[in-house]
């Protein structure tokens, strides 16, 4: 392959990675509505825990539906917003008030299915940052070796 097409594909290349690496950043910042849709078995005492990390004013709606169950919530500093005992019904909206992760915890503690279902506002974690860097940094790795293609 000549220099001249080796430079545009590392630049294109380069591009490429910068361009996809940035959307994807953007685009992990935004919160998206993701379904609970989740039964718990019969078991006694068993546990599901749904940890959304949200933005201050992201809204979630849960409701739950079935067996006994302990329900709570607890928000990023580790308050607790809401926690009911013994209920075999519950619905309750929640409207983030600080940002960051939230904790919502429920426990079967009776002795049939119980049902988890609404919807909760959530993005990506801190974590999914370095994978986003990457993209962006390869990008422009490759960017600097076809420009040294073109004039080595």
């Amino acid at each position: 392959m000549s220099r001249k097409k080796t430079f545009y594909v590392l630049m294109i290349s380069g591009i490429a990675f910068i361009v996809i690496g940035a959307a994807s950043l953007i685009d992990s910042n935004i919160p998206r509505k993701v379904e609970l849709d989740k039964t718990l078995d019969p078991n006694i005492n068993y546990i599901d825990v749904v940890t959304p990390i949200m933005n201050k004013g992201s809204v979630g709606k849960i409701i739950i539906d079935g067996s006994e169950f302990d329900f709570k919530i607890e928000s990023p500093d580790n308050t607790v917003i809401v926690s009911v005992t013994n209920r075999s019904h519950y619905e309750y909206d929640l409207i983030a008030n600080n940002e960051g992760q939230y904790r919502i915890e429920t426990k079967n503690t009776g002795y049939s299915t119980l049902k988890i279902d609404g919807d909760v506002e959530t993005k990506a974690s801190p974590l999914a940052f370095g994978g986003h860097m990457m993209l962006l940094i390869t990008g422009i790795i490759v960017l600097g070796i076809g420009i040294k293609a073109r004039y080595a």
